[in-house]
């Protein structure tokens, strides 16, 4: 056991190992320090050498990771798995899921053979990062037709006569649920799932292969029972029916795990399961938690970088919370004479612990926490997850036997029904409750208090373990405390946030009267990650500056994501859409007041006119300064030299300059600058973009008057002016995690966006 600790502390620790060294070290050495205490002396030592060596194991494998995801080019051979619009999701030959971007239409069950480039993330705060590549394709080369495996075409027929047989929405859960594509859920049903703590029900999960192995291992033990009197004699002279049962089911349980889309929720759930078999047949009951413990350690051996996948981290979680939960309840359960009542107090303990155990990292990276959750699992959950699944797995199985497919209708029914409730209680007021950012500080302190807790819980008793779980209370408390103590330090900022969206333009800002968006992007996909990080669903206004792609491209994903109260442009936007929105066009002169900000329209103006100009003409971009507090913030969005020069000069002192059209000097205007004398400069632009921006001769002028920040090479750039007129800037790349420096990098775990 101290072994199995020993091996798991070493990859945990190897994780961090780069950015905290001195910490991982310490925390590597507690079960060898453990033992030490012990005076186990040769026990201490194996334990040490085990958790240095996996260390050393898991920081080679990150360097060889790393310099994969360097190669900005990638060749592979796969087939389609799935599709949305252009988007294409493909299944390499060697298991892996790349989804790529193509205009064309691709055919399925033919392998391709796909040479494309790599698409660098963009380095903004709450940004999802994939572990699936996501590339543009160079050359793509049809090879042949698909062969399928047998469980390729297995899971093909499957999901077909789903789709075929029932509603689209209801056969997309049914086939997530059944085996594991998850590609194409609608937003809505997804959300619902989310805000009821039920997204559970939709990995493949222990849940899924105990239910299999139940319904196969008492099918073969009322058939062996069954048996002519003679043949079971025979067959049970070594090993009972129930013994026999389960060597019966592990084909069973092998194939479903062959079947379904392998993950780590999967994976784990498999060894899980592999395990329970194991010590049924044996006889030996092995403890839950060496038995989760096997699980992590079998998966990060194979790939430790799935230690920082979110799908990896809640599944064991959430598993933990439930064992921990079922352990507690055995302390008690003998108080409760009623079965019913029994069942539904493991059922809510097992809810809350859950809950509990994934809620820091839940809170953290989606800014929710449900409060339905344990209402929903007593009555959505059982509806999908006791009723409606199993029937379903049973009408499956049927139908690979038969080819009948029976009572369509029923599923059809009880799916509708049940997502009918889930939709009912996420609809509720107070389903889910919003969380603001919180540092991640919060997260380790609150994690390290449930360490403290289950540690009281197992090894201690008495007096010791009402001191431990004091102390575990304690820390969360605090943890809370730190996290509200930020928050409202927060409060009372102006924020200005220039995101990084490549060779393109959006930028957000976040008043105490609402938040406003200057333009989107070529995606709009960076703006809507940054906005749902902070927790924010209304926007004042969008304020599209001009309508080329790389501003506006972006438009309809925020229109349809957000509620947008109005739309401010230059006049000259013209929209391919209705627009159901308050729609001001604003020229020179207009002054547009909320709370105590004020924002300043300088350009365009009706007798503007250059012998260059279109509808979508740089020159007739929306200029505006804009101010809350006491600083003034100049927008020039993709302004030209003839534009720049019909300003009125006794408007533009600012101290911050968004510099126009990605720093070109075809739009770099001298005297501007010089009635302007900006203190900060902010640059949006693409890293090797192919125009070269920002251009040499801007930045040299530009470095000699005012501090330079750049996108493309610091990232996103946030400014925070208080009611004094006090400024902070902080870049996404200042804020990242540097190599080797613990002290300086447990700063920056207090770091807020």
């Amino acid at each position: 056991m101290p072994y199995l600790f020993a091996l798991l502390s070493g990859i945990f620790a190897g994780s961090i190992f780069i950015y905290f060294p001195v910490f991982s070290i310490l925390f590597a050495l507690t079960p060898s320090l453990y033992l030490f205490f012990k005076n186990k002396y040769s026990s201490s030592i194996v334990c040490l050498i085990l958790a240095l060596t996996s260390i050393f194991y898991v920081n080679i494998h990150q360097s060889k990771a790393l310099s994969e995801e360097n190669n900005k080019t990638i060749v592979f051979e796969g087939y389609i798995i799935s599709q949305s619009n252009n988007f294409y999701w493909f299944k390499t030959t060697e298991g892996k899921t790349i989804k790529i971007y193509f205009e064309k239409p691709l055919m399925e069950q033919k392998v391709y053979e796909v040479e494309c480039k790599r698409i660098a993330e963009h380095k903004n705060p709450f940004s999802i990062i994939s572990k699936n590549p996501f590339c543009f394709p160079k050359k793509i080369e049809e090879k042949s037709h698909l062969k399928f495996t047998f469980f390729d075409s297995l899971r093909n027929k499957i999901n077909k006569k789903l789709k075929e047989k029932l509603s689209v929405d209801n056969a997309n859960v049914l086939i997530a649920m059944t085996v594991g594509y998850r590609h194409e859920i609608s937003n809505q049903i997804r959300e619902d799932f989310q805000k009821t703590g039920l997204i559970h029900l939709l990995s493949i999960s222990g849940a899924h292969f105990s239910l299999i192995f139940t319904f196969f291992f008492l099918i073969f033990r009322f058939f062996l029972k069954n048996l002519p009197y003679r043949a079971l004699v025979y067959l049970t002279q070594y090993m009972k029916p129930s013994q026999l049962a389960i060597i019966l089911c592990f084909p069973i349980v092998i194939g479903y795990f062959l079947l379904v889309e392998v993950n780590y929720p999967s994976s784990r759930a498999f060894i899980m399961a592999t395990f329970f078999m194991i010590g049924f047949l044996t006889e030996r009951k092995s403890l839950w938690f060496i038995t989760v413990s096997i699980a992590c350690l079998i998966i990060l051996i194979i790939e430790p970088n799935a230690i920082f996948d979110i799908s990896f981290q809640l599944s064991f979680l959430a598993t933990v919370g439930i064992g921990f939960a079922t352990d507690i309840f055995k302390e008690f359960k003998y108080k409760i004479s009623n079965r019913l009542a029994s069942y539904i107090v493991l059922s809510l303990l097992v809810s809350i612990s859950a809950v509990l155990f994934t809620a820091p990292i839940i809170a953290y990276k989606f800014h929710y926490l449900s409060l339905i959750s344990p209402l929903a699992n007593i009555s959505a959950g059982l509806l999908i997850g006791m009723i409606l699944f199993p029937l379903n797995l049973i009408f499956i199985i049927v139908f690979l036997v038969t080819g009948f497919y029976p009572l369509p209708e029923l599923i059809e029914y009880i799916a509708k029904f049940s997502f009918y409730v889930m939709h009912l209680l996420a609809s509720f007021k107070y389903s889910a409750f919003y969380v603001p950012v919180f540092p991640l500080f919060t997260v380790f302190l609150s994690y390290f208090s449930l360490f403290i807790m289950v540690l009281g819980f197992y090894m201690a008793k008495g007096w010791k373990r009402g001191i431990l779980l004091s102390f575990s209370f304690l820390l969360i408390f605090s943890a809370i405390l730190i996290g509200y103590i930020k928050i409202k330090e927060e409060q009372n900022f102006l924020k200005i946030i220039f995101l990084d969206v490549g060779q393109a333009d959006s930028s957000i800002i976040e008043t105490p009267s609402g938040v406003f968006i200057v333009d989107t992007g070529k995606t709009g996909f960076e703006a809507e990650q940054f906005l749902k990080g902070r927790g924010y669903k209304d926007l004042v206004a969008l304020i599209i500056s001009h309508e080329q792609g790389d501003h506006a491209g972006g438009f309809l994903r925020i229109l349809n994501r957000f509620n947008v109260n109005e739309i401010w442009d230059n006049g000259y936007t013209i929209y391919n859409i209705k627009v159901p929105l308050n729609l001001r066009h604003l020229e020179r002169g207009d002054v547009l007041k909320v709370g105590n900000c004020e924002f300043t329209v300088l350009h365009p103006y009706k007798d503007f006119y250059v012998s260059s100009l279109t509808k979508d003409s740089n020159e007739l971009s929306l200029i505006f300064k804009f101010k809350c507090f006491k600083r003034e913030y100049l927008f020039l969005s993709d302004a030209g030299k003839s534009a720049m020069e019909n300003l009125p000069l006794g408007y533009l002192k600012a101290d911050l300059v968004k510099v126009p059209h990605h720093g070109s000097k075809h739009s770099f205007y001298e005297d501007l600058y010089k009635f302007a004398m900006p203190q900060i400069c902010i640059i949006s632009a693409g890293k090797g973009n192919p125009y070269g921006h920002p251009h040499r001769e801007v930045i040299e002028y530009l470095s000699k008057i005012c501090r330079i920040y750049r996108t493309d090479i610091e990232g996103a750039v946030q400014i925070k002016e208080d009611n004094f007129g006090n400024i902070k800037i902080q870049s996404f790349e200042e804020s990242r995690f540097k190599p080797y420096r613990d002290i300086e990098n447990l700063k920056k775990m207090f770091i807020l966006w």
